[in-house]
């Protein structure tokens, strides 16, 4: 997948000076990076290094110009004027494992490895820019080599931030909020005068003060601040986030012998939780063969109840099956990739972007999806010739059936990389989005809530992104799809019926079922996508797109935060469904007897199904024919 680095939304900057990296920066440190570096200048298309070469013993430094940095895996992102390449090379001296190529003309400023070493140790603000690199570098890579259990099992002292952003009780709110700006911290933990704890300062709490309870900017914080939900440290974490959650709090401080000694929020839990994922993640992305990725698939019932066990928000689980599933197809990409050029075949001839659709694409993935994929071809010379034709309809096969041969079975409406329907270049697409949004209709409408959840699973990511601006630039022009699209919305109904009683089809001598995706899922993921392209919101989770638009002030919280709850419960309803089965050696399938369900959780049931039909009357009354 490719990505931009940090500054890809601001325009470059003009020099090392005003570059995010350097910028405030002391001008003798930047003074002394160009008097000890050489200069090195390329063209367009030349390397820095490429992929597998020994380690050079340098770092580079952009200059002017810009370095597309595309690693084996297919993942890409662009480094400008003041960003470090072969950091991490630098850090532990082995081959790269990437190629660095100038987009055009491009100046390096080159340090050799030991110069940079003593320039780091002569000035202190070089090594906070090196240490904010390598901070960037363990937020992007999982830390799976740092898991040793469960992640809820972790302490909190394990997790926690520290040191501190602490204050006094005697800061006024007008000096706490300069505070929390000038130190770029959420909150300030309020100390009394023998340094134990007193509160909480959050900005919510700020604006309450100030705005709400109409305190002046000179109050003292004392009074203002809120109770803090506090833990010890050899807390678990899944209690810590039982705690944070029943104190419908943010931010929680661990105390130890009535000293506050750490900070976790929210979102140090979902990273802990995220990375305890990635050690199966990171296996699978050495798997050697098929075989072995076959193996990986069939244990996707172990991924999916580990992550139900390890952590009490299904959106979290949702994320977690779903990561596992694409690491496993990113991985027969790059088999298929290795296969192609076994067989003498060669590299691909032009950018590509492999697509992932449907619920891939949301992140949202249960444990049996069948293939939805795409593939969307640069618009360059080189993509059209015969032989690239070729070449990409024989990957785009191989790739299907070696999905297939994993454990993916073959989607039966086609919707696959090897279908010329999903198989386009950038322009081709773009051509066939303009002229859905011109001639909208049911069988537009049915494409397109199954299309517009793509997302890059492997390849060049720009192209991805300019085909999703795209999209929303022809609905923001041509909004009458939507209104299809919520037609076809309709087609599925909640099973609620007269007096709020649950409908079940099929019935037979184990009685009627619910269909959990079609009557229940399906219809959130489907009112939440057409919300949020109306919207504007390029997010393709269903909670993101969801808490995007309550943030927009495009839909009432309480509705949102109902239907959430229903997401949540239908999925896992669904989820312990399909683990039942699959212990019970059936096949799993989406569909529930709610006659087997405990009486609490058919009464979750019901009420979920109601919170989906107010959703979907919600859906119809801004957008349906109706």
């Amino acid at each position: 997948m490719a990505q931009r680095n940090d500054n890809e939304s601001a325009p470059h900057a003009a020099s090392l000076e005003e570059s995010p990296t350097f910028r405030g920066l002391n001008p003798d440190v930047v003074a002394a990076l160009r008097d000890r570096a050489t200069r090195r200048q390329l063209h367009a298309g030349e390397h820095a290094f490429v992929a597998d070469e020994a380690y050079k013993q340098e770092v580079y430094l952009v200059e002017q110009g810009e370095l597309e940095v595309r690693r084996v895996s297919g993942e890409v992102y662009w480094a400008t004027v003041g960003d470090l390449v072969g950091i991490s090379n630098f850090l532990d001296a082995q081959p790269y494992t990437s190629s660095a190529t100038a987009r055009g003309d491009t100046t390096l400023l080159t340090l050799p490895h030991g110069v940079l070493d003593e320039l780091e140790h002569a000035h202190p603000e070089l090594a906070g820019v090196l240490n904010r690199y390598i901070a960037r570098r363990i937020r992007n890579w999982s830390p799976s080599r740092q898991v040793i259990s469960g992640a809820l099992a972790q302490t909190a002292r394990a997790v926690m931030r520290t040191p501190l952003a602490t204050c006094r009780t005697s800061l006024s709110l007008r000096e706490a909020f300069q505070a929390m700006r000038q130190r770029q911290v959420g909150s300030l933990v309020i100390l009394d005068d023998d340094g134990h704890l007193h509160g909480i300062m959050t900005y919510v709490a700020l604006c309450v003060a100030l705005i709400e309870s109409g305190n002046s900017p000179d109050q003292e914080i004392a009074d203002a601040c809120e109770p803090a939900v506090t833990v010890d440290p050899g807390s678990p974490l899944w209690k810590v986030e039982e705690l944070r959650a029943d104190g419908d709090t943010k931010y929680v401080v661990v105390v130890e012998d009535g000293n506050p000694v750490g900070m976790l929020s929210q979102t140090d839990i979902l990273r802990s939780v995220l990375a305890h994922g990635s050690l199966v993640v990171s296996r699978i992305r050495e798997a050697p063969d098929l075989v072995e990725l076959g193996d990986y698939y069939l244990r996707m019932a172990e991924v999916a109840e580990q992550a139900l066990e390890t952590h009490r928000r299904v959106d979290v689980a949702l994320r977690l099956i779903s990561e596992t599933h694409l690491a496993i197809q990113r991985r027969c990409a790059e088999l298929t990739l290795a296969q192609l050029a076994d067989a003498g075949a060669g590299p691909a001839p032009a950018p590509y972007a492999l697509l992932i659709m449907g619920s891939g694409g949301r992140m949202e993935m249960l444990l049996t999806p069948d293939q939805d994929n795409g593939i969307i071809l640069a618009d360059t010379p080189a993509a059209k010739t015969p032989k690239a034709v070729a070449w990409f309809q024989r990957f785009c096969h191989e790739l299907n059936e070696n999905l297939a041969q994993v454990g993916y079975e073959l989607c039966k409406g086609g919707i696959m990389a090897r279908n010329p329907q999903f198989h386009k270049s950038l322009q081709e697409w773009r051509d066939q989005i303009a002229f859905m949004t011109e001639h909208p209709g049911k069988k537009a409408a049915r494409w397109s809530n199954i299309a517009f959840d793509f997302e890059t699973l492997f390849g060049d990511d720009s192209l991805t992104a300019t085909l999703r601006s795209h999209v929303y630039e022809m609905l923001d022009e041509r909004s009458k799809l939507l209104a299809f699209m919520a037609e076809d919305d309709a087609e599925g109904r909640p099973p609620i019926g007269w007096f709020n009683r649950l409908v079940t089809t099929e019935s037979n001598d184990n009685g009627g079922t619910v269909d959990i995706k079609r009557n229940g899922l399906r219809i959130i993921a489907d009112a939440a996508r057409i919300f949020a392209l109306h919207a504007g919101i390029q997010s393709r989770n269903t909670h993101d797109r969801l808490t995007a638009l309550v943030r927009l002030g495009a839909l009432d919280a309480d509705l949102v935060d109902s239907t959430l709850a229903a997401y949540s419960q239908l999925h896992e309803l669904l989820i312990t469904h399909q683990l039942d089965q699959v212990r019970r050696g059936e096949p799993p399938d989406k569909k529930i007897h709610p006659e087997r369900l405990s009486s609490h959780g058919r009464e979750s049931l019901r009420e979920s199904m109601l919170a989906v039909k107010r959703f979907q009357e919600r859906l119809q009354g801004q957008f349906g024919f109706f």
